[in-house]
């Protein structure tokens, strides 16, 4: 009995360190160099562990490349982690607050490996109930908060997360052409403000800021999605209010404006 608790002890260890390595290699890694950073361990238990793990989706096996990253399973997992302990607390009386002002639905995302994930939402008074839930997955590509968190990455991991996130057309209005998508993201960079006309869904807009922590870093993102109608005649009004709302936010988790101390 004691020798089957230390080897199930001995499993659970080891499926903890698996994923303390893939987690530091989001592009993913073959078997053989997972077993290296584990000082080469048996081949049987380790290749065992990543079958049972990819099965609940906690891995995922990529076919061509013949390499093991994590899965949605785990990248579910910490969206909830991260909702329960870090910016979702921050973040949701002023996320009422902007629902307030606007009537809209408000969203906090972040970004996971080529996918957006919701973190937290507030129903505006005026909802056009889209019935998107927290944890719920969009492309990046198509959603503001999605468009807003790749704008500010590293032009090379932005490329590469594009590249395997890929430019499906969701709507009619998507951004499917790769230079056209990459303009777009300089411009949301510049003005830090994205905007999505009709690129999710016909018939709404989204506008999204930028949420920075102290070392000036956009770690989430938050944004108001509306009808057309309603956005058009406010448009200004309703970009300077999320703007503000994402700066409050930030500044609760330590950002620091620097314009504004410098002046």
């Amino acid at each position: 009995m004691e020798g089957k608790e230390n080897s199930t002890f001995r499993s659970m260890h080891r499926i903890f360190e698996i994923l303390e390595v893939l987690s530091k290699n989001q592009e993913g890694l073959p078997m053989m160099k997972i077993m290296d950073e584990l000082d080469k361990p048996a081949k049987s238990s380790v290749y065992t562990l990543l079958q049972q793990m990819v099965k609940k989706r906690y891995v995922t096996y990529l076919e061509n490349e013949k390499k093991y990253k994590v899965g949605p399973s785990l990248i579910k997992l910490s969206a909830v982690i991260i909702s329960e302990h870090t910016i979702q607390k921050h973040a949701r009386p002023t996320m009422e607050k902007l629902s307030q002002l606007t009537g809209e639905d408000t969203y906090l995302g972040v970004l996971e490996g080529d996918r957006l994930f919701y973190i937290d939402k507030v129903e505006g008074t005026e909802s056009v109930r889209l019935n998107i839930p927290v944890g719920a997955t969009r492309f990046i590509h198509s959603s503001c908060i999605g468009k807003l968190m790749l704008a500010y990455l590293d032009p090379s991991e932005q490329r590469k997360t594009i590249e395997q996130a890929g430019l499906p057309a969701v709507s009619p209005y998507t951004i499917t052409n790769f230079d056209t998508f990459l303009k777009e993201l300089k411009r949301i960079r510049q003005e830090e403000v994205s905007i999505t006309n009709e690129e999710s869904l016909e018939g709404i807009i989204g506008i999204a800021a930028p949420i920075k922590n102290n070392r000036h870093e956009v770690v989430a993102g938050i944004c108001i999605s509306a009808p057309v109608s309603r956005v058009t005649p406010r448009k200004d009004y309703l970009v300077k209010l999320v703007k503000e709302t994402a700066t409050e936010i930030s500044e609760q988790i330590g950002f620091e404006n620097r314009m504004a101390v410098s002046k």
